[in-house]
This record gives C-alpha cells, sequence and structure tokens, in this order.
C-alpha cells in the first residue's frame, strides 16, 4: 500500500490577524501559502495514495476558522481517502483550540480499537498506524515556547495498544509532531535550532525500541530530514518531509511530501515530490 506524508501546512491568511497589533502574524503568513496547498492537495490526489498522514501543525495560530479551513481543503482534494491527523504545537496555541481541534478533526483521530485520546490507532490493510501527541498546551507559557513531551501516561497506554493482535499482525507506523533528534547535517548546520525540542525523546525511543515499530514519521522541522535509528536490535526509518506548504527559495525548504510503499511488511520505497521553482510544477526529487 502506499501512504502519503504531508505536515506543517500551517493554514493562515493575513485576514486573520485584523488587529494593528497582529503585523506579526501577517507577515509570518507569507512563510506558508494556503493557494500552495491546494496545488500540492491536487497534486497528491493525482498520486493516488492509499492513505494520508498529516503529522501536525495543521494551522498557524490554532484560530476556529483555521481548523475549519484545513478540514475543508483536505475533505475537498482527497475525497473517499482516509487521513489520519496529530495537532502539533501551533494547534495549541489557546485555551479554547483542542475544543476547535476535536469539533473540526476528532473524527479522523477515533481509534479503531476503541478507546478516547492519545494514542489512536488507524488500521489500513497490512500496516497499523499508531498515533501519537507530543504537542501539550501549558496555561501561562507563550505557545512558541511549549516544548514538546509525549509523557509517561501516554507512553503507558502505547504499550498496552502496540500489544494488540490487531497491531502485532501489521506493519506498525508511529507518528508523532515533534522529531527525536536532529539528523547530524541538521545538527552541524549554520541555521537556529529549534527552541522546543523533545524533551522525553529519549523515553519515547526506549518505548519504540520496546514495540514492533518498522517506520516513525514526524513533522516540525520545516526540512526534510531522515534518521535510521537501532531500535530494538533493529534499523528503524525516522522520516520527516519538510513542510507542506512552505514559501522558501532554498531548494532543502521547498513544499513537499512523501510517499511511503509498504509490501510484505516492510517499508519498499520512499519518494517525495517536490515543488520545482523552475517549473512551478511538483515533480519526483532526485533520489
Amino acid at each position: 500500500m502506499v501512504i502519503a506524508h504531508l505536515t506543517d501546512i500551517h493554514v493562515a491568511r493575513e485576514s486573520d490577524y485584523p488587529a494593528p497589533d497582529q503585523a506579526e502574524l501577517r507577515l509570518r503568513t507569507r512563510k506558508h501559502s494556503e493557494a500552495l496547498l491546494l496545488r500540492l492537495l491536487e497534486d497528491l490526489a493525482a498520486q493516488r495514495p492509499d492513505h494520508v498522514v498529516l503529522t501536525g501543525d495543521l494551522t498557524l495560530t490554532s484560530e476556529r476558522a483555521q481548523f475549519e479551513r484545513a478540514r475543508s481543503h483536505l475533505e475537498t482534494a482527497l475525497p473517499g481517502i482516509r487521513i489520519s491527523v496529530i495537532p502539533g504545537n501551533h494547534d495549541r496555541w489557546s485555551a479554547g483550540a483542542e475544543g476547535w481541534l476535536q469539533r473540526s478533526f476528532g473524527d479522523w483521530m477515533r481509534s479503531d480499537l476503541g478507546g478516547d485520546g492519545f494514542p489512536y490507532c488507524h488500521l489500513a490493510g497490512e500496516v497499523a498506524m499508531v498515533a501519537l501527541d507530543s504537542s501539550p498546551f501549558v496555561v501561562g507559557l507563550d505557545p512558541a515556547e511549549v516544548p514538546g513531551e509525549v509523557g509517561a501516561a501516554q507512553l503507558g497506554r502505547f504499550a498496552e495498544l502496540v500489544r494488540d493482535p490487531r497491531v502485532r499482525s501489521r506493519f506498525l507506523l508511529v507518528f508523532l509532531h515533534h522529531h527525536l533528534r536532529l539528523s547530524e547535517e541538521d545538527a552541524a548546520a549554520p541555521d537556529p535550532k529549534d527552541s522546543t525540542p523533545l524533551i522525553d525523546a529519549e523515553a519515547v525511543e526506549a518505548a519504540l525500541a520496546a514495540s514492533p515499530a518498522g517506520l516513525v514519521l514526524h513533522g516540525h522541522r520545516h526540512k526534510q530530514m531522515r534518521l535510521d535509528l537501532e531500535l530494538g536490535g533493529r534499523v528503524v526509518p525516522v522520516l520527516c518531509p519538510g513542510s507542506a506548504t512552505r514559501v522558501d527559495d532554498r531548494p532543502s525548504r521547498t513544499a513537499r511530501y512523501s510517499l511511503y510503499t509498504v509490501e510484505g511488511g516492510a517499508l519498499t520505497l520512499v519518494r517525495t515530490r517536490v515543488l520545482d521553482p523552475a517549473s512551478d510544477r511538483f515533480a519526483f526529487d532526485s533520489p
């Protein structure tokens, strides 16, 4: 089966921020493009994936209208294709955001195995997809400064969930918003590093090592990144395609999404569709 992965779509428009003191937010909307999202989704639909995973940051600042537009864009462009979503740190920008998130996306975050909340599991053919929520809302703290955290309680539920025979009989894909680590290339790069890392990454890696996870997906970095981590005596790819809607002249930061083929209980192919500035079209990145 083919799984499409996009992340960090940051749905927002300048008109979402009409107040004089929101000038900085109006500027931030220019880093991502809703019009570009619509073009990407049209290209994605043409690839005919079996399932879509969206690893957070559906919105820029978790406004109700942003959640509603994000749902509408996805639902309109990808009819008949099941979509699994999780929130990112930008989707917990206010105390009211959780209600708006649930109204727009709660049905897409409902587990096939029963129960409420995270982690949840979607079963798709030979793949079990388990979602972890790494984006808490912290009262009194600027959302831009809230680090990622999965938490011990959620990891405990994850350990129970992955023992379910319906999960263990399938290829296990785990997804969350924050990255586990930086790649060596990113760690050495001169650009500023993320100030909101996953603070319990070590515990998350231990939970993944104790599970049969064969693939981990994340977002948050806005840059394509791959790690091949040794977890539980096996090498597990940890993949991020980079932001799907980024407006950026740097080749490593242009808008993109990835396609993963899983066959026979293994990840057999990874391809990425990237916006080519020369043609202004999406095309497969060179291997």
